[in-house]
Parts: structure tokens; C-alpha cells; sequence
């Protein structure tokens, strides 16, 4: 069963998260009627975090939960610091924003046990200034993660995490800031995206595990293509849409990130001024938020989608074709 765990383990870093679901399942079970409280603590952790990657967060809020239980109990630094980063994204989607906080600020303390781990928590910290709309909070906590996060793990690698983050924050707030009618300055976000994708070409992601990446990677694209989108770069927007479509396809189909799928799309249907497209875009992107569990995307989704039909005034065409 321990070669089982460590097979899983590995096979989740590498990204494969279906086999390490149902590994964890298992393991799970068996751990339990066995009464091996670690190798259960470390079940409940992968399955929470295969949960979390599907965008279950409810359910994936319960494993969790019994992992920082269970490594609580052992006294395992590093798991109470994994499960509780990992419940810090989780109250972050469903929108408890105090919890997400407090987590997030444990960890970066190092209390109750946790192995203390600043970078990491500021950077769970900022994302829930991102979901409840403090961006310029969100992005000074961003910057403050990118200095501490290469001595914190040795390695400059650890940056690319808190520096895509800082920029879905500069994207979101281009956004928040055109609904309002105001101009946007895209100068901070473009510089954050050509710093990300220096990092990327010279392989400093390539010190994360795949299953890290993979988010980190379709995040960078989608924001790269909604750069380029309200700049009117269209073979440049239509280049990085190509690539949120690679990245999209290996990420599971209920992912909230399939919601970014579609506002990419959408944002390259209104800049081409292709009315009817676009009005799809908006539609298909409230459904697949509506339909999964990621409370603050569900909201930004029908922002964005009154904002795209309210300047459309147009209604999706039986016709419009849907790729």
C-alpha cells in the first residue's frame, strides 16, 4: 500500500490526476480499516487536492479538512502545511474569504505545528484579495511572495507560481476597470506577462511539478490572449487561445478554468467585432462557470457576460459555431 501511495504520489506531480484519484480512493479505504493514520492522512491530501484540481470544492473541503485532522495527530510539519495552503485555495472558491485568509496566514506563521512556509502563504493570501476584488492588495502580497519565494525553496522556480498570479490580478482589474467605463493602463500587466514568459523559455518552470505547471501555464496564456485581444493583436491573440486550447484539454472538463476558456474566446469574438460569436462566448462562459463550484468565478462570469451583452445587443445565432 506504501509503494501504492508513492506510485500515486508520483503519478499526481506528473499529472496525472484521474489514476491518482482513484489510487487515493483506495489507499483511503484500506489505510483506514487498517489503522495506518499517516498513510490515511496522505490519502485524504491527495484525494482533496485531485478534488480541488476537478473544482469540487465542496467535497474536496471535507478531505481536507480530515487531513490536517490526521497530520495534525502525527505531528507532520509539511502535510498540516500542504493541507492547509490546499484549504486556503478551497474556502477561496467557495467564496469564505476570512478562512481562505486565516489559513493562508498560519501557514506563512508557521503556527500550530505547520512547517512555516511565508512565500506559499502570501502567495494563498493574495489569491483571496484576487476573488474578493482587491487587486492592487493582490498584487503588493504577489510581490512580497516572488522576493521571499527562491529562499524559501531554493530555487528561482517558485516565483512563477506568485508572478502569474500577479498578473490573473492585473487582468482582472483591466476588466473590473472597462465594466466601470474607465480606461485601463495594460503597461503593468504586459510587463509581468513578458517577465513570465522569459521564465518560461528558459525553463525556470521546469523546477515545478506538472500538475503545478499545467494551471500556471494555461493562466499565462489566457492572460496573454486577453492582452492581445483588447490591443487588437489578433494573430497574437489567436496564437495564445491556441495554447489555452493544449492547456485546457489536459485539465479536467469541470475545472472552473474551462470558464477562462471561453472569456479568452470571448474576448477575441469582441475585438474582431464578430457580433454574433462573441454573444455565444458570453453565454457559453456563465453556463460552464454557473455549472461548477467556484462561487467568485460565477460571479466575475455574469459581470462579464451582462458587460458583453449589454455592448453587443445581440443574441446567440443557431447558427454561430461553438469550438
Amino acid at each position: 500500500m506504501r509503494e501504492e501511495m508513492s506510485a500515486a504520489q508520483a503519478g499526481w506531480a506528473a499529472g496525472h490526476w484521474r489514476p491518482a484519484r482513484e489510487s487515493a480512493k483506495r489507499i483511503l479505504a484500506e489505510s483506514f480499516s487498517r489503522r495506518e493514520p499517516d498513510l490515511h492522512a496522505q490519502a485524504c491530501l491527495l484525494l482533496a487536492q485531485t478534488l480541488t484540481l476537478e473544482s469540487k470544492f465542496a467535497l474536496a473541503a471535507r478531505f481536507a479538512s480530515r487531513s490536517r485532522r490526521y497530520f495534525a495527530q502525527q505531528q507532520e510539519p509539511q502535510g498540516l502545511s500542504e493541507s492547509m495552503l490546499l484549504t486556503s485555495y478551497i474556502e477561496s472558491a467557495l467564496g469564505h474569504d476570512r478562512e481562505a485568509v486565516a489559513a493562508a496566514q498560519g501557514v506563512a506563521a508557521g503556527v500550530q505545528a505547520m512547517r512555516k512556509r511565508p512565500a506559499a502563504g502570501l502567495n494563498y493570501e493574495a489569491i483571496a484579495a484576487i476573488w474578493r476584488a482587491e487587486y492592487g492588495v493582490a498584487g503588493q502580497v504577489l510581490e512580497a511572495a516572488c522576493q521571499l519565494a527562491p529562499q524559501e525553496t531554493g530555487g528561482s522556480a517558485s516565483a512563477f507560481h506568485p508572478l502569474v498570479n500577479a498578473i490573473l490580478a492585473e487582468v482582472f482589474r483591466c476588466a473590473e476597470l472597462r465594466m466601470q467605463d474607465r480606461v485601463a493602463d495594460f503597461a503593468p500587466a504586459e510587463a509581468l506577462v513578458a517577465q513570465a514568459w522569459g521564465l518560461w523559455r528558459g525553463g525556470e518552470w521546469a523546477g515545478l511539478a506538472s500538475v503545478s505547471a499545467l494551471p500556471a501555464a494555461f493562466l499565462l496564456s489566457f492572460a496573454t490572449c486577453f492582452l492581445a485581444s483588447r490591443a487588437r493583436q489578433s494573430a497574437r491573440a489567436d496564437r495564445y487561445y491556441l495554447r489555452c486550447l493544449q492547456y485546457a484539454s489536459c485539465l479536467p472538463p469541470s475545472s472552473w478554468m474551462q470558464s477562462l476558456l471561453w472569456w479568452a474566446r470571448l474576448e477575441r469574438t469582441m475585438a474582431a467585432h464578430d457580433l454574433q460569436e462573441a454573444a455565444v462566448s458570453a453565454q457559453r462562459m456563465l453556463l460552464t462557470a454557473l455549472e461548477g463550484e467556484h462561487l467568485p468565478m460565477r460571479k466575475l462570469a455574469r459581470q462579464l457576460a451582462a458587460e458583453a451583452h449589454a455592448h453587443l445587443g445581440a443574441e446567440p445565432s443557431p447558427h454561430t459555431t461553438l469550438f
